[in-house]
């Protein structure tokens, strides 16, 4: 279901990420980043995600992720309610990037952003 060798930025973001801790996906894709905190650091994951098909592939590997938009789904969530909100390779589809940070930083204690080079 999931391949064991996983993406080199997964990797290091994995090692960012304390144990247990409570994460949020921005732009999750298939879930395999989130699966691999989940298998390895125990973190409590969700994603957001927009695609159909990757949100089915998230499903299938047991995840929990919501069908939204990023720069219109962070409203909803508590101040504070994330330790980590990742937004890895997602940036370069957002359009209202300052809102999508604020909301970041608002509902999470840390954020982590990957770029692709």
């Amino acid at each position: 279901m999931v391949s064991e060798a996983f993406r080199f930025d997964h990797r290091i973001i994995q090692q960012l990420v304390e144990a247990g801790a409570k994460v949020l996906d921005l732009g999750c894709g298939n879930g395999d980043l989130m699966y691999l905190l989940a298998r390895e650091k125990n973190a409590k994951v969700q994603g957001i995600e927009l695609d159909d098909a990757a949100i089915y592939e998230c499903v299938k590997k047991g995840l929990s992720v919501i069908h939204s938009d990023i720069e219109s789904g962070l409203v909803e969530y508590p101040d504070r309610s994330f330790d980590y909100v990742i937004l890895n390779q997602s940036m370069q589809e957002v359009k209202r990037v300052d809102m999508v940070f604020e909301q970041a930083l608002r509902i999470g204690t840390r954020i982590i952003v990957g770029f692709p080079n």
